[in-house]
């Protein structure tokens, strides 16, 4: 696996990483007030994790396309997440 990604699959990630790492916290937030709010606030958790998996679907998709594993996908974030704080920490805008 290389350390630098093509800039198509480092974009993917980037854009989707925020989505899919709150996917969990969707579902817990739907376990937790189930039952306790208005039905369509619910509805709205709802479809907001509906997206999500959507999200997760291309995603997985779109890395297979290009030669990676959705396996990978941690790996493939970590990659992503420390471009992107380094970029932050000298004020760049400049993705690989």
């Amino acid at each position: 696996m290389p350390e630098q990604l093509p800039k198509e699959i480092f974009n993917l990630i980037s854009d989707r990483s925020t989505q899919i790492k709150s996917l969990n916290s969707y579902a817990k937030a739907i376990q937790t007030v189930s039952g306790k709010i208005p039905a369509h606030i619910l509805e709205d958790f709802i479809e907001s994790l509906r997206s999500s998996n959507s999200d997760i679907a291309c995603l997985e998709l779109e890395l297979r396309n290009n030669g990676y594993s959705f396996d990978q996908f941690a790996y493939l974030t970590a990659i992503v997440d420390a471009a992107e704080r380094d970029k932050s920490r000298a004020g760049g805008e400049e993705t690989p």
